[in-house]
């Protein structure tokens, strides 16, 4: 006769947090990242986004979401394990750009710029 022990998991297992990033056209944003589940993750990002035209373009989770647009008005976005490695990423991801004609600087290529960042909040 044999006796076997199973575990079911820990109590104390580390929680998991969720983000997401909407954009709007009209050049807003909304990121949050302390969401218990992707459903109020999209929910918070959209309302954050305050805009009627906001969608969901990102999401990340137990980590570090950034979101870059280039001077062609394209966004870009990314996921790494802190915040300067996400933003990096978005911005490289996009490269260079020429901005729209007319432009009131100068036309040459440009490298995106970083619109917004966050990490869940356990990652430092």
């Amino acid at each position: 006769m044999s006796c076997g022990l199973a575990a079911a998991g820990t109590a104390d297992a580390a929680a998991q947090y969720y983000g997401t990033i909407a954009v709007s056209k009209l050049k807003n944003a909304g990121v949050v990242t302390a969401e218990n589940t992707k459903v109020t993750a999209d929910a918070a990002a959209i309302r954050d986004c305050a805009n009627y035209d906001c969608e969901i373009v990102f999401r990340f989770t137990d980590g570090c979401g950034a979101l870059a647009q280039g001077a062609d008005g394209q966004f870009g976005w990314a996921a790494r394990g802190s915040r300067e490695e996400a933003e990096a990423a978005a911005v490289a991801g996009l490269g260079e750009s020429n901005p729209p004609f007319p432009d009131l600087g100068s036309a040459s290529p440009r490298a995106a710029k970083v619109v917004a960042s966050a990490c869940t909040k356990n990652i430092q």
